[in-house]
């Protein structure tokens, strides 16, 4: 009698667990299906299936871990940081390993081996001054992750370069794999939100480029790490702006979107709360009003027509942003962008306007360029803290599609809605 009770307990513990298996398997299987059934107006598309993930070993032989502090209490890792070393591999290593600045990984552009410079439980001076959706210090709450890339050279060899002369420095094969496989075991540590995988120029706007356009951010978000928007998805977005708002959009509209994005684009007057103030005299509410309502951004559209220079956002910052967002989100668009021949024509008239002013003077215009660091490490000189871009005033990106910027950036945020307004570390 006990052993048929013991054997029917057994039946049903069996069941019991293959019902159990089962309702989690399809659980995990509609979860992505039943995502995109609630935003029916958006085309999506699954990621693609891809074996990128490789074995690889760590050598944990260069540890620095007594250089650098424990992280402080409540503030979990939430945040990804991707930097070029722009050294090559032996002086990346040196440096890395000599004080002043760090990462937590260097990746080489070769082999199947990763080097662990600082333990992941404590803080790496990777990020310098940094923001990333109002979190300051991105170094407390960050896994910084450095490659080994030159990152670009001036054409003909000189030490300054303007956009149209960069020559950016591509990523082999093999060393990409090698990031997305560090990079996949990082996530499943971890569970970063996509919208927390970002680059060092994301999260220091007006000071860095790296990791650059050629990073494999697309690569990477086949493989489950990081945000990604398809270009059936944009132009779904497009369709539906077109829709509600028309083809002029303003680059106000665009900053509220980078803003809600997580980019640092803030006037110094502007704070959080005075941001979220003025936006409602436009009847768009930052926290209740739902990111997919693009309607709900009419008034500040007509208002950003009108007015191209507003006191809520840095227009220079944003220029700055739009230059990130590009290299990240649509670097294609990026490397092929050239500017229109009326801003071309514009720029010709300044500097001869200029050297006229001049009157022979032994003066240099001294206009934006980017400067080739290959000393980007170097602990003397702190160079976190200085900037990639040399002279005074900023025009990186123009003639640039608002529409498709736009489009971008409303794809990704409702594709990925769980970090849009909030910090990554909530």
């Amino acid at each position: 009698m006990k052993r048929t009770h013991l054997y029917k307990l057994i039946l049903i513990f069996m069941l019991t667990g293959c019902t159990s298996s089962n309702k989690t398997i399809d659980r995990n299987e509609d979860e992505f299906s039943e995502h995109y059934k609630t935003n029916k107006e958006v085309i999506y598309e699954k990621p693609k299936e891809t074996k990128d993930v490789i074995k690889y070993d760590i050598n944990d032989d260069y540890i620095t871990d007594e250089q650098y502090p424990n992280r402080i209490q409540n503030e979990k890792i939430c945040t990804m940081v991707f930097h070029y070393t722009a050294q090559p591999y032996k002086k990346s290593l040196r440096a890395l390993t000599t004080g002043g600045n760090s990462s937590h990984w260097l990746v080489p552009a070769s082999g199947k081996t990763v080097y662990k410079i600082v333990s992941e439980d404590r803080r790496a001076q990777h990020a310098g001054t940094s923001l990333w959706k109002n979190r300051k210090n991105v170094n407390v709450i960050s896994i910084g992750i450095e490659i080994v890339n030159l990152g670009f050279k001036c054409k003909n060899n000189k030490k300054f370069c303007d956009q149209d002369s960069i020559e950016w420095i591509d990523f082999p094969d093999e060393q990409q794999k090698l990031i997305i496989s560090l990079a996949k075991d990082i996530q499943d540590r971890y569970n970063i939100d996509p919208l927390c995988i970002v680059g060092h120029s994301d999260i220091a706007v007006d000071r860095k480029l790296d990791p650059g356009p050629l990073f494999p951010w697309k690569r990477m978000a086949e493989n489950g790490i990081g945000a990604w928007a398809s270009e059936s998805e944009i132009q779904a977005q497009i369709e539906k702006i077109k829709q509600t708002l028309g083809t002029n959009i303003s680059p106000f509209l665009l900053q509220i979107r980078l803003y809600e994005f997580g980019y640092d684009i803030r006037n110094e007057k502007s704070s959080n709360k005075k941001i979220q103030t003025d936006l409602l005299n436009f009847e768009y509410n930052i926290h209740k009003t739902p990111i997919a309502d693009i309607k709900a951004l009419s008034l500040a559209n007509e208002f950003g027509i009108k007015n191209i220079k507003n006191k809520i956002f840095d227009n220079k910052k944003t220029n700055f942003a739009l230059h990130s967002f590009l290299m990240h989100y649509l670097p294609d668009d990026y490397l092929t962008h050239k500017t229109i021949e009326e801003a071309q024509e514009a720029k010709k008239q300044e500097r001869a306007k200029l050297r006229e002013k001049l009157n022979g003077k032994n003066k240099k215009n001294k206009k934006m360029q980017v400067k080739v660091n290959r000393s980007k490490h170097d602990s003397k000189k702190t160079p976190d803290k200085q900037s990639d871009f040399d002279g005074d005033t900023i025009e990186l990106v123009k003639g640039f599609d608002n529409l498709k910027v736009l489009a971008t950036l409303q794809a990704l945020l409702v594709k990925y809605p769980n970090k849009v307004r909030i910090g990554c570390n909530f």
